[in-house]
């Protein structure tokens, strides 16, 4: 493997964070606070502050959040990407096709 496509993968850990910072950033792009974001959505605000502080969310709780602030199609479409080979690995990273 590069060096270039290592520092590209990243841990789950990571792409928790990375989720949970994108959500946070649109809520507030919004000006909805945390509890104008449960109130919206239906998810307990203790739940989304856990998330933005730790990553953590059930999947469906996630998706609901994704849904509103952000494009829930376009994260869907991730699923249908295959990886069988490291130049399918390589190009979905990079973004080429």
């Amino acid at each position: 493997m590069s060096d270039n496509l290592l520092a590209s993968i990243s841990t789950p850990y990571e792409v928790q964070q990375r989720f949970a910072q994108v959500l946070k950033h649109s809520r507030r792009k919004l000006k909805h606070s945390r509890r104008e974001s449960s109130l919206r959505t239906g998810i307990p605000e203790a739940t989304i502050r856990r998330f933005e502080e730790t990553g953590e969310i059930s999947l469906r709780q996630f998706l609901v959040l994704w849904n509103f602030y952000e494009d829930l199609q376009a994260l869907n479409q991730l699923t249908s990407k295959s990886i069988h080979s490291l130049d399918d690995l390589t190009s979905i990273t990079s973004g080429k096709p």
